[in-house]
């Protein structure tokens, strides 16, 4: 119907009698537009090798139709030896998409065994995994029948879990002076189970049965633990077993003897046909044999019973007889046949229970053991011999023509495996198709009747297949089969397939490799070429139509793999980057960085947006790339930022004057470029980074007015947050920086320098994010989260909100954030002002809008700015946080911080212990939040006043350290903490323990810690703590606590330098003069004390904060001359005479180098 109209031709559909449903109509649009057209008679275009195949069969599962044949030896898609060729201008041509199919199939392929060199024309088959059936029908009859075994108990006297008792044994131990332990009764123990499979030749078939044996057993919940070992055997014959297998997959053989457990309290199930060599030269009868009887054993055997007595464990029917003691010993009484003799068991000879595999053999069996009295049941048994001789080799059979093997197995199969054996006549017959045909069609067989199928003689095994085995039918048997069948019934098999492929496509665990055979490309870029008559001929062959199984409708295709459309280069690299922001697949960015590669070398004829367009792609790949652990492992991480800096440096500079991308470039330019200032230190980085974002440089100015233009309307939130003097949101926010990005108008900090890489506020740190606008790392350094971009522009407008408003939002956030880096908080304040007002007019969510309260309070502490207006921003950012814990950390963190800084404790102790509460038990964050909380209450037990909290500084740190990775940089820092949190409460207290203790942590601190600032701050402490040793405990070491002193100033001066020296520099020479006084040196005393003096005169002239309690102590002790006999001296005298039990500075927190990899 050239020309009739979609709306025309739906009409007549309906008029027909058909109901084509919007999904049907669509999804034959969709298909339609992707697969390969030719024209009627284009031999390119036989009968099976479109996705819509012959008429007749195009339904799809869930269809009404049968999926049609062409011929008995034909059908359903299996090319048989009489498969006739449909005529090219035939009715097997193509035709147009006809209305009575639904949906458009798409064919399914099993990869195909012999090679085919696909031509232009053909249609693309590209790999899928196609849900595979299960070995054993009713899994979940299997597991209620395994469950009861949770019932079955040993005959040892420890068949329960004995637990030491310790408030016994501490009893026992106080009484007695000799510690044993006191045992008490636990609760009853679970039995453990242990699947031995064998390695036959032929076991490979039963390998997935085996699995989900296993499976069956985990998820019945009766068993303690579920293994799996593979049965092997040497050259003399001895049983090995070993945990892998396959090819590739080495494995460490041992002795089978040693899965014995005589407890009995491990079951073990060996799985095996009984036709293998270990079988044939009598191993695995003597395995059996020896197996010790009181554990459990039973062999699973996947051949029917009609053929057990071929097999060299020959069962039997008769009752397996349980006594009422528990264990596993079983007895056998074989049934009598009237007809028949009875045979007495050869002497020595063992019996063992031989299951099928369905619930009733294992309910049977479970009932057996679980039973709490004697017990018996109607079973199958086998005898195990120890002497079994090897079995005779079978003489080969006469060769016999494919009528007689099928007239034989006519005769002795099962109802079930001959309708098999003809279904799987109209399948490729691969081991997991097998079992789908199997699945769909006889639903209520298992692996006994499969079992008779591949051993009854009609299939032979494809050689090179043997790790997955594939079989094939001779041509004349295969036509003998399928003369059995009409042409309606074949259809079916591949219709029933297709329905259950449809139904589990994309929700199961288990499945097999396929191909789907279509175009699923947006464009054909080989539409139009011609192929010679020989490639028509040898593609009319077809290896791929002859192995088809299933079709599925397209979109379930679709639904499941959306990834099927072939993108361009450029496409693609973004689609795996955000796949990789989804899934963190190293794997994904490696692609992406090729794909983007090839988009960027293609594209340079393209005009200057393309070309942008690629290198920012690019540069936001290896930007991620950048943040992954592989790349901080092997310290490609600085390369890759500079590399990625370059790209986006170059799509900066290519890119259009007022367009997208360039905004886009600007801003992952200005990210990258903070990564790396925070990785290496440069401070040109951070420089680099503000002139990408000034507001006068395009496209700033244009996106500016457009972002300030847009008023849909000012909320409370931003009315709050503006407070009296903020600017607006048409305020002139960037013009405090002088437009040029790197001036100083308007910055009200004194410091106007690059700041160094983890310099904090002396205060504690309010809010540090990250450039996703998502706070973290309230311990103070400022780690970008790799990969995630900045709150940049989406392709559309969100919520109605204009692209532009979103990329202003991201400018001013970024540039608030590398102001603060600069140590520029005057200049940052009234950029993340306007910010913050942006973010509440636009109404974005709070995990957007928190951090960036938490950067204005940040900002607004660096100002010195009324707390009050602190004080109100952190409670926005509180507020907004809601019950979200991700943001309500950073959040009481920098809240904690603020009360602490004013003085306000009890709320400080309050906000701290509600952020340990949330922080995740075994995280980083959680160890900062301690560690900070720690050092707030240890500066308040270095009070006069401070025994009432030297308790809980003494746990919080110690907390702080038990969470602590052994191998952690900061393991000296914390031991230093908790060395002094002890010596603390030694001063307060009196308790010499906590001084003996306070000496060894600090001495372990001094040894573990990296940082010289640490080492100098740990020395200070450690030399008072010996001084306190020779003043109480008389022990000799007033030399150490001089060396101790000495050690302060050097490493004080290592981390600070000696101009103009530091607070700890100073009080480590005032120690030394307090040391050599008591030593009785008063001249050398005179001397340290004289320099104390001159590195405090240094100090006070470079405008540093000093204690100036400090500083007159110095000069009083210069003056005083020193005590005749100190250590004689009443307790108030020492005090007085010896140093000062100085807190921890914070100039360490200023001048440590954080690990920013």
């Amino acid at each position: 119907m050239p020309g009739m109209r979609l709306d025309e031709l739906i009409g007549k559909l309906r008029q027909g009698g058909l109901q084509p449903t919007a999904e049907d109509v669509a999804d034959a649009l969709w298909l339609a537009r992707r697969l390969a057209t030719g024209a009627p008679g284009d031999p390119d275009d036989t009968s099976g090798t479109g996705p819509d195949g012959p008429p007749g069969s195009t339904g799809s599962s869930g269809s009404g139709g049968a999926a049609g044949s062409s011929g008995p030896s034909g059908t359903g898609g299996a090319s048989g030896p009489g498969t006739q060729d449909v005529p090219p201008d035939g009715p097997g041509s193509p035709q147009p998409l006809r209305a009575d199919a639904p949906a458009p199939a798409v064919p399914l392929h099993t990869p195909s065994s012999a090679p085919y060199a696909r031509s232009d024309g053909d249609p693309a088959a590209f790999p899928v995994r196609a849900p595979a059936a299960g070995a054993l029908p009713g899994l979940l009859g299997l597991q209620k029948a395994l469950r009861a075994l949770g019932r079955y108990r040993t005959a040892s006297a420890h068949g329960r879990d004995e637990r030491i008792d310790e408030a016994a044994t501490a009893d026992r131990a106080a009484a007695s002076g000799i510690l044993l332990p006191v045992t008490r009764p636990g609760r009853d123990r679970r039995c453990d189970v242990q699947l031995l499979m064998d390695t036959g030749p032929a076991m490979a078939v039963w390998g997935e049965m085996v699995e989900e044996l296993r499976q069956a057993c985990q998820q019945s919940g009766a068993f303690a633990s579920v293994r799996v070992h593979q049965l092997y055997a040497d050259d003399r014959g001895t049983p090995l077993v070993g945990t892998t297998v396959g090819p590739g997959r080495r494995t460490r053989l041992r002795p089978a003897d040693e899965l014995h457990d005589p407890s009995g309290r491990r079951l073990t199930f060996v799985i095996s046909d009984c036709v293998g060599p270990l079988w044939q030269d009598g191993t695995a009868q003597r395995l059996l044999h020896g197996w010790p009887r009181t554990a459990p054993l039973a062999v699973v055997q996947p051949l029917p019973p009609r053929l057990w007595g071929r097999t060299a464990l020959p069962a039997e029917p008769g009752l397996l007889v349980r006594t009422g003691e528990s264990g596993g010993r079983l007895d056998f009484l074989p049934e009598d046949e009237p007809w028949e003799e009875a045979e007495e068991p050869p002497p020595r000879a063992r019996p063992v229970p031989v299951l099928q595999p369905t619930p009733e053999a294992f309910a049977a069996f479970a009932r057996l053991l679980a039973g709490t009295g004697p017990t018996r049941e109607h079973a199958w048994a086998g005898f195990a011999h120890p002497a079994a001789a090897p079995g005779a080799v079978p003489a080969a059979a006469p060769a016999r023509s494919d009528e007689e093997l099928l007239r034989a197995f006519r005769a002795g199969a099962s109802p079930g495996a001959l309708r098999l054996a003809v279904y799987l006549a109209a399948a490729p017959l691969t081991l997991p198709v097998m079992r789908l045909v199997q699945r769909a069609m006889l639903p209520d067989t298992g692996p006994m009747e499969l079992a008779e199928v591949l051993l009854g003689g009609l299939l032979r095994q494809l050689p090179g297949t043997e790790k997955q085995p594939c079989f094939a039918y001779s041509p004349r048997m295969q036509d003998l089969l399928l003369s059995s069948l009409d042409q309606d019934t074949a259809g079916l098999v591949l219709k029933h397939c297709s329905a259950y492929v449809e139904r589990h496509f994309g929700k199961g665990t288990r499945n097999f490799a396929a191909l789907a055979a279509a175009r699923l490309a947006d464009h054909d870029p080989d539409a139009g070429t011609e192929r010679s008559a020989e490639d028509g001929a040898a593609r009319d062959g077809g290896n791929v139509e002859a192995e088809l199984f299933a079709r599925i409708p397209a979109r379930v295709l679709r639904f499941y793999l959306p990834d099927l459309v072939t993108p361009d280069p450029l496409t693609e690299a973004e689609r795996l980057l955000d796949r990789w922001r989804q899934l963190a697949d190293p794997e994904m960015l490696r692609r992406a960085r090729e794909q983007a590669r090839v988009a960027t070398a293609g594209t340079g004829a393209d005009g200057p947006g393309p070309v942008a367009r690629a290198r920012l792609v690019l540069g936001r790949v290896l930007r991620a790339e950048a943040g992954t652990a592989g790349a901080r492992a092997e310290g490609r991480r600085a390369g890759l930022l500079r590399e990625a800096a370059a790209e986006l440096a170059a799509a900066y500079g290519v890119a259009p004057a007022d367009s997208r991308e360039r905004a886009e470039a600007a801003l992952e330019l200005a990210s990258c470029r903070r990564e790396l200032w925070q990785l290496t230190a440069e401070g040109d980085h951070l420089t680099e980074a503000l002139d990408a974002l000034d507001g006068e440089v395009p496209p700033w100015p244009r996106i500016t007015a457009v972002a300030r233009d847009w008023r849909p309307g000012l909320g409370e939130a931003g009315d709050a947050i503006l407070g009296d003097g903020g600017s607006g949101a048409g305020g002139p926010a960037d013009g405090a920086s002088g437009g040029s990005g790197s001036g100083d108008a308007g910055d009200g900090s004194a410091d106007r320098g690059v700041a160094h890489p983890g310099a904090g506020d002396a205060g504690g740190t309010y809010g540090r994010t990250g450039d996703d606008g998502s706070g973290h790392d309230v311990g103070g350094t400022d780690t970008v989260v790799p990969g995630a971009a900045d709150p940049e522009p989406s392709p559309a407008s969100r919520d109605g909100v204009p692209w532009e408003v979103t990329a202003h939002r991201a400018r001013l956030l970024l540039r608030g954030r590398v102001l603060l880096d600069l140590r520029r908080p005057g200049a940052a304040e009234p950029v993340l002002r306007e910010a913050c007002a942006v973010l509440a007019r636009e109404r974005v969510p709070d995990a957007v809008r928190g951090p960036a309260l938490l950067d204005l309070a940040r900002a607004l502490h660096r100002a010195d700015v009324e707390d009050a207006e602190l004080r109100r921003a952190l409670g926005e950012a509180l507020e907004a946080a809601g019950d979200d814990p991700d943001l309500l950390l950073p959040c009481l963190a920098a809240l904690a911080a603020f009360h602490d800084a004013a003085g306000e404790t009890g709320e400080a102790d309050a906000a701290y212990e509600r952020a340990v509460l949330l922080a995740p038990a075994d995280g980083p964050l959680r160890v900062q939040l301690l560690t900070a909380w720690g050092e707030s209450l240890l500066r308040r037990a270095s009070a006069g006043d401070g025994a009432g909290v030297v308790d809980r500084a003494e746990y919080v740190l110690r907390e702080a350290l038990k969470s602590l990775p052994a191998r952690s940089a900061h393991r000296g820092r914390l031991q230093g903490l908790v060395g002094s949190a002890l010596a603390q409460r030694f001063r307060h207290v009196g308790f010499l323990p906590d001084l003996f203790e306070s000496r060894h942590l600090l001495g372990q601190a001094v040894r573990a810690a990296t940082d010289a600032a640490v080492r100098a701050e740990v020395w200070l402490q450690l030399g008072r703590v010996r001084l306190e040793g020779w003043y109480h405990a008389g022990a000799p070491v007033l030399m150490e606590a001089l060396q101790a002193y000495e050690n302060a100033e050097r490493e004080a001066e290592a981390a600070h330098g000696g101009d103009p020296g530091s607070v700890t520099a100073a009080r480590a020479r005032h120690g030394c003069g307090a040391v050599l006084a008591l030593m009785g040196r008063p001249g050398a005393a005179r001397g340290a004390f004289r320099a104390a003096l001159e590195q405090w005169q240094r100090l006070v002239g470079a405008l540093r904060e000093v204690d100036w309690g400090d500083v007159e102590l110095t000069r009083r002790a210069e003056r005083q001359p020193p005590p005749p006999d100190a250590r004689s001296l009443p307790e108030p005298d020492w005090r007085e005479t010896a140093p000062p039990w100085w807190p921890w500075s914070q100039e360490w927190a200023d001048a440590r180098e954080l690990d920013r990899s």
